[in-house]
């Protein structure tokens, strides 16, 4: 997402990871966030709230998708480490409108399950009506 950040145009984009907030700038570092605001939610505030549930250990370390994902992000130089976090919290992608109202919501089914970026895009823009 970080690479396509302009076809987003205006919109305010914050990623938030249940991550403490002391680790953000390393967890901001790994992923090359450029523009993009980081907030740290230990307690799952966000998640509860967005219904992003959490996923079984066969689902996320057994299903041959996530093993495809991380092979994908090995191919392309990201480097595998010691999950340090919950890996069974499962997440999502929500697009809000000026007003702060649900205009788009995503729940992942797993760690590799993830929205295309023309989708998000898509959901941007139709947010701002």
């Amino acid at each position: 997402m970080s690479q396509r950040r302009d076809e987003f145009g205006t919109a305010r984009v914050a990623c938030v990871t249940f991550a403490a907030p002391s680790l953000l700038a390393v967890f901001a570092r790994g992923l090359a966030l450029d523009r993009v605001a980081l907030y740290g939610d230990p307690e799952r505030a966000l998640y509860a709230a967005f219904g992003f549930g959490r996923g079984s250990v066969a689902r996320v370390w057994l299903d041959p998708r996530v093993w495809r994902r991380y092979a994908a992000l090995l191919l392309r130089g990201r480097r595998a480490a010691r999950p340090t976090e919950d890996t069974l919290q499962l997440g999502g992608d929500v697009v809000l409108d000026a007003d702060g109202v649900v205009r788009w919501l995503y729940r992942s089914r797993g760690p590799e399950d993830r929205p295309a970026v023309s989708a998000l895009v898509a959901a941007v823009r139709a947010a701002r009506g």
